[in-house]
This record gives C-alpha cells, structure tokens and sequence, in this order.
C-alpha cells in the first residue's frame, strides 16, 4: 500500500485491514518513508504537485478528525497509522512556518500587560494587518462570485472554529478557561439552537449557492494550508501556547474583516438573511478579541515569561500565512480582470 491508495480507501477499509496495516511495522516504515520522500519533493522548486497533495492528506485526516464517524467505523483504529502520517506532515508544515518567524521574536516584553501591547503593535503593523483586499477590493469592487470564492475559502476555519474553541480550552483553568468557554457559548449562538455560529455560516454560504463541489474545486492551497495549521495547532497540546497567538490573531483582525465583507454582502444586494453570521461577528469578536489579550495571553506570559515566545511565532505565523492568502485572492481578481 502507498499514499495515495491509502488516502483513496480510507473509508472503505474495514478493522480487519486496519489491524493488519497497524500491526505491520515494516509497512508503516515504508508508507513514513513515502511521507520524507513526499516532503522533499514539495520543497524542490517543481514540487507544487507534491505540497498539494500532502495538504490535501492532511486536510483528509484532520476532516475525520473533526467529525462524527459512521458506527460501521467503530471497530476501526485508524490512529496508529493517521497520526503517523499527520505527524511527518505536520512537522513539514510548522517548520516550514517557523523558520520564517524565528528571528522575529527575539524581543519581546515579559511582563503580560505590556506583552499584550507589544503585540498588538506587532500585528497592526502587519502587512495582514490592513490588506488592500479586504480595505478597499472587497468593499468598493468585490463582484458576487468574488463573495462566493472568499466564503469558499473561509470553510477552511469558520464551519469548526467551535471545535476548535472547545479543543483548546482542555486543561486550562481560571480566567483563560473562562475566556475561552464565553467564547465558545457565543459560537454555540448562546444556546439557541439553530443560531451557533456554524449553522449561522452554513446560511451565508446557502444563501449564495456554495455546495461542497464548489468549494472542492476552487478551495485554493493557501486556504487549505491556513486551515491545517489551525486543526494542527488546536489538536496538538503542545502547541496550546502558539494557538493562544494564532487564534488571538484570528480574533483581532476579524471584526474589520467582517465589515469590509458586509459592506460588499449589502452593496451588491444580496440576501440579508445570508450576512447575519458575520454581523453578529463584527460586534463580538471586538469584544472576544479583547477579552483574549486579557484574560488568555495576559496571565499566561505572566505565568512564564518565556511562553512569550511561543505565543508570538504563532501570532506570526497566522499573520504571514493570512497575507499570503490575501495575495492571492488579489492575485485572482486581477489575473480575471485581465481576461
């Protein structure tokens, strides 16, 4: 068995042929061996076909991960060999993400107040910070398939971001856990059934005729790479303190983001029942935004100054893979227009 046949059958092996693939460690060794052999590839300067597939793997993996298995699947241990995978994988993508950032955290306060201030200087001084697509494209030009090609692109992190929330407040206590559970109930729309957040988005994307083949076939690599860091970094505990940065920018930026989208939603006329999910957005992330500075990264850096660290790398690496995925959707508007 190879890769790609692993990833084809994923869902048609039953637990006789899992057991035998985890218990074969020979295999296992071949099919890791694949995934070194796979990275090397994406990392050459023709490797685009190689990066694609390891993110579409992954994005296959952490879609199970992320979701309730048919009971067909119950006998089925699919972690062994998954993990394994993912683990390669992973470590590909966040070293890759890291070492861009390394150089850039070398300074940074250690005291939590002023942590906080630092970094929101850090990320309002961000190229993602105030993006052209979203200060003045979206708003003043962004056509009705430019709205449904961004909202594609957006099911890489909104339709979970709930899950993600409860993911990451395991083994938190005091004001961040309490941070992170407002945040959660709001997305659970407060208890409300039919308003959680992520029905509120199913809406948007209804509203304007986005199905799942849609998205499959235009769902960009920049998008799909934003949206394995963000189940990589919520799955992994070891990777709490960059998620606190990576989300806390999530959370930032998204309030002014929401209202450039909601401008171009009501401009170009389109069904009001579709915008609600982001104009609830817009008035409460400001506050969770605030609220995650102060009660999740305030008291942690305070706790040890060199989570500090940590913290920023992923506020960056969220900020740099944002940009780039910004670029390229300019990147595409003005590539259409030139037709």
């Amino acid at each position: 068995m190879h890769l790609n046949s692993l990833m084809q059958q994923l869902g048609s092996m039953g637990s006789t042929a899992w057991n035998a693939l985890n218990s074969d460690y020979a295999l296992r060794g071949r099919i890791a061996g694949e995934c070194a052999e796979l990275i090397q590839r994406a990392n050459s300067p023709d490797g685009a076909q190689a990066y694609q597939f390891m993110h579409n793997f992954l994005a296959v993996i952490y879609q199970r991960d992320f979701s309730r298995q048919e009971v067909s699947e119950s006998e089925c241990e699919t972690q062994p060999v998954l993990r394994d995978i993912a683990a390669i994988f992973e470590k590909s993508m966040l070293d890759d993400e890291l070492a861009s950032v390394r150089d850039l955290v070398s300074d940074y306060p250690t005291n939590g107040r002023e942590f906080v201030q630092w970094l929101k200087l850090l990320i309002s001084g961000h190229p993602a910070s105030r993006h052209p697509y979203y200060q003045s494209y979206l708003p003043e030009h962004g056509t009705r398939e430019d709205m449904r090609f961004l909202l594609a692109q957006e099911t890489s992190l909104d339709p979970r971001f709930d899950d993600i929330l409860a993911l990451i407040q395991i083994g938190t206590q005091g004001r961040e856990k309490m941070e992170i559970a407002a945040n959660y109930w709001d997305e659970m729309g407060i208890g409300e059934h039919g308003s959680e957040h992520s029905a509120l988005f199913a809406r948007t994307l209804s509203a304007i005729n986005i199905d799942s083949s849609y998205i499959k076939e235009n769902l960009q690599i920049e998008a799909k790479l934003c949206g394995n860091l963000s189940a990589a970094l919520a799955l992994s505990r070891r990777h709490y303190y960059k998620a606190i940065g990576y989300f806390g920018v999530t959370e930032y930026l998204a309030p002014r983001r929401f209202r450039s989208l909601t401008q171009a939603w009501r401009r170009l006329e389109l069904p009001l029942e579709g915008i609600r999910y982001h104009d609830i957005h817009i008035e409460v992330d400001a506050g969770h935004a605030v609220g995650w500075l102060k009660n999740v990264i305030e008291p942690t850096v305070d706790r040890d100054p060199n989570i500090g660290r940590e913290i920023a790398s992923g506020a960056l690496v969220r900020l740099n893979t944002s940009a780039r995925y910004l670029d390229a959707l300019l990147a595409r508007t003005n590539s259409l227009e030139t037709l």
